[in-house]
């Protein structure tokens, strides 16, 4: 019977994969811009380069018949495309593509709306499967809100003048801890510990790097190599750096918070050492799991480039320098202030608790 009970529950997330898809793939009318999809497609060798560094490739050109699903009409466009694709796109039979224009149309990019509704179905269909139902709506409903957070911080970033940017991110930073932790935990003590901590932490963090770079007078820090900067980059970054210091830490201090409060539960007078002690051990058990996300991450994010700086005859401390260099920085600064909060969130639990315990007769 149990079996059965899963075996539907599987069936039902890969009917609804399949209903997403089927809908998202038909869902043309709704656009006001032209929806087109490839119906035919060849494709001719026009241009072979070799640059010198080696590097060959070859530039196609591309002859595309394609349905437009809202136009109820067929037209013939042209897109040319590199064997490496790095900044042109092959089209198959059978993508769909934005259009724009009314007389001449051309190619925007990919109509990728089927591929994204289904892996947000997949996500919310995999939360339903293995976390409580309450659980995942808080969660998502927690999601929602600093999605909104964030966009309204870029809004008034963009539209008030000589914004200050880092008062606008710090706010959000605070905002989206608060929200994340509200809603996930609920308004418990617990919750405000752990936003206390994280707080605090992320606090320590930033200002460790702060004075750092005052004392050092930002040398061998580039900030201008910030791609598509259009404000100040050191606040720029500075913001940046906060919200991702403040992710990294919060993960790690909601660990360490529940673990000792678990021993809370216990009702055992427990003294200040033994929750310090206990926090520590988990933090220093989640602490270089941590660290290697977060270097995992940034290798992860600067591969492309690194790659095509290599293979353009670009040596290592170039590379590090030039295009490594502010990721680094991130990443250290995040790293520290990962294993600030361990003892941080250690003391401000043993000492709330204790306090607690004392108060509580």
């Amino acid at each position: 019977m149990i079996f059965f009970q899963k075996t539907k529950k599987y069936w039902l997330v890969l009917g609804a994969l399949v209903l997403t898809w089927v809908l998202l793939r038909h869902d043309a009318v709704i656009y006001q811009q032209p929806v087109g999809q490839v119906v035919h497609e060849t494709a001719r060798l026009t241009q072979k380069t070799t640059d010198e560094h080696g590097n060959t490739d070859k530039v196609y050109s591309q002859r595309l018949t394609i349905k437009l699903l809202n136009r109820n009409r067929t037209v013939t466009l042209s897109n040319q495309y590199t064997d490496s694709q790095t900044v042109t796109h092959r089209y198959h039979v059978g993508d769909q593509l934005l259009l724009d224009g009314t007389r001449q149309l051309r190619i925007l990019s990919l109509k990728r709306d089927a591929t994204i509704g289904v892996l947000l179905v997949l996500l919310v269909s995999l939360l339903l499967l293995f976390v409580k139902w309450r659980a995942t709506g808080w969660l998502l409903l927690s999601l929602i809100i600093n999605i909104i957070l964030f966009v309204v911080a870029l809004i008034i970033d963009i539209n008030v003048k000589n914004a200050n940017v880092l008062l606008i991110f710090v706010i959000l930073a605070v905002l989206v801890a608060f929200s994340s932790l509200a809603l996930v935990l609920g308004r418990t003590l617990q919750m405000a510990v752990t936003l206390a901590s994280t707080l605090l932490a992320t606090l320590l963090a930033m200002i460790l790097m702060l004075v750092s770079l005052k004392v050092t007078a930002n040398e061998g820090v580039h900030f201008e190599t910030m791609s598509y900067v259009t404000q100040v980059p050191t606040t720029l970054f500075i913001a940046q750096t906060i919200i991702g210091v403040l992710g990294a830490v919060m993960d790690e201090s909601a660990d360490i918070v529940a673990a000792l409060f678990g021993m809370r539960r216990e009702k055992i007078a427990h003294h200040f050492k033994d929750y310090w002690h206990a926090g520590m051990n988990v933090g220093r058990d989640i602490m270089g799991t941590l660290v290697n996300v977060l270097f995992m991450i940034f290798i992860a994010e600067t591969m492309p480039m690194v790659f095509l700086m290599l293979r353009n005859g670009n040596n290592w401390p170039y590379i590090l320098d030039q295009i490594m260099n502010l990721g680094i920085l991130q990443t250290v600064v995040s790293g520290i202030g990962i294993v600030i909060a361990v003892p941080v969130t250690s003391a401000l639990v043993a000492l709330i608790v204790k306090h607690q315990q004392v108060v509580k007769p």
